[in-house]
């Protein structure tokens, strides 16, 4: 079976239940965010313990990202019936990730190797953990997409972004009037400004479009216009596309191809869900930010 034929199955297998989870209830939104957080913190610790020798920390890191974002939905409130947040789980469950990783470095690792080994571990569930809370925490609880509105604006601005920022780069940008300009050959040979800028400036149009002309951020309190609307796109699809060549470059770094094969022919959740790494707190804080401030 070709590679194309696999992503074609896994792409028609795994969207419709990823939205048929998000429009179940809370449970299975939350879950469906917590397991993605544990796969890609799994995947980061397999590939830093290529690099930096030390314990096999794939399941600690698996947990620790999974409960981390849990602490996320459960500091908001309304989830699996829990009317008020609950206090200071952020920060607790923060703070023994910590000292667990910590202890396991002071016991398990070579000293030449202990801070570049914790730091690089410690930011699997921080990094993926942060991603995942944001995620629910523009979440609401009750059946129905209304809930995650949110959430589906980034997965489609990515998607969005990625294809046509691939699409340009490889079949228009150095043809005709447009030239072809690398754009971080060091990480991502095949990445161009055209393509970026194609990208971006779809995204944008995707962006303002949504949340001038639907009531999707009804949710968040927020008075949108078009202006507000652009420079969110904006925004959204610079933080997508930083958070995509982080992972390419965690890969270059690490002299991995996929970071996993949850996905069939589409690799690892790292793979898919690169640019949603930093895409999603970006939505997350610009909107906190506007509901407090604009």
């Amino acid at each position: 079976m070709s590679n194309l034929v696999q992503r074609i199955i896994t792409a028609l297998v795994a969207i419709p239940l990823v939205f048929f989870l998000l429009w179940f209830s809370d449970y299975s939104r939350v879950g469906l965010m917590c397991f993605l957080a544990g796969v890609g913190a799994w995947e980061w610790a397999g590939m830093t313990r290529k690099m930096y020798q030390g314990p096999d920390m794939r399941v600690f890191s698996f947990v620790a990202s999974l409960a981390l974002t849990l602490a996320w939905a459960l500091s908001k409130g309304g989830f699996f019936g829990i009317a008020n947040p609950v206090p200071c789980v952020v920060g607790m469950t923060s703070l023994v990730i910590l000292a667990g990783y910590i202890a396991v470095a002071y016991s398990k690792v070579e000293i030449e190797k202990l801070f570049p080994w914790l730091v690089m571990h410690i930011s699997a569930p921080l990094y993926v953990g942060l991603w995942g809370g944001m995620n629910v925490l523009m979440m609401g609880n009750g059946k129905g997409l209304e809930h995650c509105y949110g959430f589906i604006l980034v997965m489609t601005s990515m998607w969005i972004c990625d294809t046509v920022a691939y699409f340009f780069g490889k079949f228009v940008a150095g043809k005709g009037p447009f030239g072809r300009h690398l754009f971080a050959p060091s990480i991502s040979p095949k990445k161009t400004w055209e393509g970026s800028v194609a990208g971006t400036a779809a995204t944008i149009a995707w962006v303002a479009y949504w949340t001038n002309c639907s009531a999707a951020l009804s949710a968040f309190n927020v008075n949108m216009d078009w202006v507000k609307g652009i420079v969110l796109g904006l925004l959204i699809a610079i933080a997508g596309q930083a958070g995509d060549l982080l992972m390419s470059a965690l890969k270059r770094w690490s002299n991995t191809k996929d970071s996993g094969n949850l996905f069939v022919g589409h690799g690892g959740v790292l793979d898919r869900c690169d640019s949603f790494l930093l895409a999603a707190p970006m939505l997350w804080l610009l909107l906190d930010f506007m509901k407090n401030f604009a």
